[in-house]
């Protein structure tokens, strides 16, 4: 069979797919993939007809071109192409790769020029070419080795162009093609053509001069009416358009048809790219669902055949109805448990014992490590965990457990499947290029996780106990002043008699309503605060409540031998960021009497002391890093007070000069910044008008340009790429950005903004606990990590250590990362949590 060039518009084919299919169709991170689906089913059914031995997909570019040189206003007022098709565009050219299918654009000209150019080529080597394309502009390629198969309805009908079937349909030419959008132009791309002139007086033009050039060498034998006059006066215009409107075949095209060899689809990557896209048509399509339909082979054995695992490398480990073990994708190995005296099966104790072995040597898969670590302790050389690996992959969605994440994949809860699973997730992790998230970081600080959560933090049960009768009295006295001022006695924490205190028989404005009856929120007392005295021993008396009822309370039920033992949960934020639970010592007020009396009862053990460790001020270091802005970084640098800086910078005064009011609200100007504040947000917060609000925002953003370019940048990556990466490469999917929804594309706005910075954070202080961990281990040290509060690290010193580990901590955590500016920790240590703060 003769060798024939497939070259297919991709921008065309993609825009007519969007329009063609409706936009709820969505990908596993909810982003739609309408206009992929169309392009990939149209792309199949042509290659299936015309069997190319080379493919192209050519695409245009979004800067300008060498023909808005010749006409400033070429293609000027199109509609302007919708986030959400904009976004799939890059996840179709990366799928294209993955499949086995190259694609092309070249700076300066347009996808027409290239699949012309790459024609012409394939007609140099007597190749026949295929031009798919829904644009009629390229029926001008045509020739006799070069046909164009135009879409003509959805994504499901085409027709075949020739010469033979062009002068049917038209009575023209190929080569008349641009002389016909000389004629009548072409509004899709602004080209001018002659004004008053449409489609059926250019075809009859055409039909008695073949040209252009030829019309207007007669065109004094035209007869002298308004037509004459349109062509003479738009003559300059014709010619204008005809040259726009030619395709430039002889371009300096920088690739060569042996570039775009094609070699058939691989079956890999598209049982990839259909997983990934939820594709499942294509997988059935291509027989691709052999994964899920296949039959697993199952294999009863004993603890004592587990010689079966000798030559493997690794093994999939799944405690599920007995122990199950895989060593590929096509086998289960179960070893039945006891669940009774009565029951036929193991003791999982004797499984282990026979077990042991085989952890202590081999790489085991598992689904959530750190918690087979607690059931069977630190047993494991080496792991891989298929609930990570789904996280770093995918780390916006709510659940992680096995059952979801096997469900997901389409897979079943079997060890085989999840063998099957851990190549699956290997292959996108170097994809994606997160090799360095998830083993260099993620992986090393689960086992530094389950060292924390194993030790555990001391907490003394007496003095919570005093704090609670303490409280007691405090509300107890807040109750006393509310029932005086009230008039008589309630139920405060009721929401439905509070309201009927404060709007019916204090007679207090209603702020808000809901669906039940009146809020009353702590926004709706912040608003009435000053509209009478009993507002503010309110406000005091549900922050005490809640405060006791969670962490006193609550922490005094929790503690077990002294100790509490908090849960980090790995895999909780999109952004990278740890988070604890079952209690969240995280969430412990910082700024408080009442928070410093609760950290006062977390102690050190007999011969440690307790050092925190907490960087200072690093998401504004990293904005000032990544945004290369002069002034924050130089204040960094010299180790200025950033928020003195700010005000001083803003106001156009030194930064002696700067007051503490002034400097509050830089503060807040700061650390709002980086979550895309409005006027809005910075006037409530700070109490100013929002007009006053807006020119702060703004003066800032004259200073600190290097801000205002960062966030710009960033954003408008994000919409183009659909995610945003850390430092590090960390990668989250925002398809928020994609909706048609403004309140919830400005989300995606703000969280684009945001993560790069935060889950950079994020990633440096895992570094650093990877770090401290391994140094302590490395000196023998006695010391040990006990806990980490999103930029803080809390170590019990050894008596002796207490200096050495206080600057081995410094150093992990300042070196932790390279940053143009400074990283810095501040370091406090005492016998409790509150005096090392």
């Amino acid at each position: 069979m003769a060798d024939t060039l497939l070259a297919i518009d991709g921008n065309s084919l993609v825009f007519r797919a969007y329009w063609a299919l409706p936009t709820t169709m969505q990908d596993k991170e909810g982003r739609p993939t309408n206009a992929m689906y169309g392009f990939f089913t149209m792309l199949f059914r042509v290659v299936e007809e015309y069997h190319p031995t080379y493919i192209a997909v050519a695409f245009d570019r979004s800067e300008k071109t060498f023909r808005h040189k010749k006409y400033e206003e070429y293609k000027a007022g199109r509609r302007k192409t919708p986030d959400e098709l904009l976004a799939q565009i890059p996840m179709l050219q990366d799928a294209l790769q993955r499949i086995g299918v190259q694609w092309v654009d070249q700076a300066g000209y347009e996808a027409d020029d290239i699949i012309g150019a790459l024609s012409v080529q394939a007609e140099g080597k007597n190749m026949s070419s295929y031009i798919f394309t829904a644009d009629k502009d390229q029926l001008q390629l045509i020739d006799g080795h070069i046909s164009v198969v135009l879409t003509k309805k959805g994504v499901t009908e085409t027709k075949l162009m020739t010469g033979e079937t062009l002068m049917e349909e038209m009575g023209l030419t190929p080569a008349q093609i641009p002389d016909l959008k000389a004629l009548m132009g072409d509004a899709s791309d602004n080209i001018p053509g002659i004004a008053g002139i449409g489609e059926k007086t250019a075809l009859k033009l055409l039909h008695e001069y073949p040209t252009i050039e030829a019309l207007y060498e007669n065109i004094d034998n035209l007869p002298k009416n308004k037509l004459h006059e349109k062509l003479v006066s738009g003559k300059e215009a014709a010619f204008m358009s005809k040259d726009l409107a030619t395709i430039e075949t002889d371009m300096p095209l920088k690739k060569t048809l042996e570039d775009f060899k094609f070699q058939g689809f691989d079956m890999d990557g598209l049982r990839s790219v259909s997983e990934q896209y939820r594709f499942t048509s294509f997988l059935k399509r291509f027989n691709l669902g052999q994964e899920k339909e296949k039959t697993i082979k199952t294999e009863i054995i004993s603890p004592q055949e587990l010689g079966i695992l000798d030559d493997a490398y690794e093994f999939a480990l799944l405690i599920k109805d007995g122990v199950r073990i895989a060593i590929s994708g096509e086998t289960e190995y179960v070893i039945p448990l006891k669940q009774t005296l009565l029951d036929e099966g193991y003791d999982l104790n004797d499984v282990l014992r026979e077990l042991k072995p085989f952890l202590a040597d081999k790489k085991i898969i598992a689904h959530d490590v750190k918690a087979l670590m607690h059931e069977w302790g630190n047993l494991f050389r080496d792991f891989y965990d298929t609930m990570l690996g789904a996280w770093v992959l995918s780390p916006s969605y709510p659940k992680y457990d096995l059952a979801s994440v096997m469900k997901r994949a389409e897979l079943e809860e079997n060890a085989a499947d999840l063998f099957t699973l851990a190549e699956r997730q290997r292959d996108e992790i170097e994809r994606t290029e997160l090799e360095n998230i998830m083993y260099e970081i993620e992986e090393p600080l689960l086992r530094v996780l389950y060292g924390m959560e194993a030790e555990g933090f001391r907490v003394s049960r007496d003095a919570l106990a005093r704090l609670g009768e303490k409280y007691d009295k405090e509300i107890g006295a807040l109750t006393e002043k509310i029932f005086e001022l009230a008039g008589e006695s309630f139920n405060i924490s009721s929401t439905k008699q509070l309201a009927e205190i404060l709007f019916e028989k204090l007679g207090l404005p209603i702020v808000k309503k809901t669906k039940t009856g009146y809020s009353t929120d702590i926004e709706v007392l912040e608003k009435l605060e000053k509209k009478h005295p009993i507002i503010p021993y309110i406000v005091e008396y549900r922050a005490l409540t809640k405060l006791k009822g969670t962490y006193i309370d609550g922490l005094i039920g929790m503690i077990r031998g002294g100790v509490i033992h908090t849960t980090f949960l790995q895999t909780a934020t999109a952004t990278g960021r740890l988070s604890s639970a079952e209690p969240n010592l995280q969430n412990i007020p910082i700024k408080s009497a009442m928070a410093n009396d609760i950290r006062s009862a977390f102690v050190a053990p007999d011969g440690y002391q307790i050092v925190s460790a907490d960087y200072s001020q690093i998401e504004l270091r990293i904005l000032a890093a990544i945004a290369d802005d002069r002034h924050l970084k130089d204040a960094f640098m010299k180790g200025q007070d950033i928020h003195a800086r700010t005000a001083a910078e803003v106001l156009g005064k030194a930064i002696e000069e700067v007051t503490p009011a002034e400097r509050a609200s830089a503060k807040a100007v700061n650390f709002g910044i980086v979550y895309g504040i409005s006027d809005f947000g910075l006037a409530r917060n700070l109490g100013i008008s929002r007009k006053q609000a807006a020119e702060y925002i703004a003066r800032y953003f004259e200073e600190f340009s290097g801000v205002r370019k960062y966030m710009d940048k960033i954003i408008a990556q994000a919409h183009e790429d659909g995610f945003v990466r850390t430092l590090c490469g960390r990668i989250r999917y925002i398809p928020e950005l994609s909706s048609g929804n403004y309140n919830i594309r400005s989300f995606g706005e703000r969280a684009a903004l945001n993560t790069p910075i935060q889950g950079s954070a994020a990633d440096i202080i895992k570094i650093a606990m990877n770090r401290v961990k391994q140094a302590l281990a490395e000196h023998s040290y006695e010391s040990k990590l006990v806990l980490q509060v999103h930029d803080e690290l809390i170590l019990y010193a050894k008596d002796g250590e207490v200096e050495t580990v206080t600057e081995l901590l410094r150093d992990c955590m300042e070196n932790a990362m390279k940053l143009s500016v400074p990283l810095r920790v501040n370091v406090a240590q005492g016998k409790t949590w509150a005096e090392a703060k």
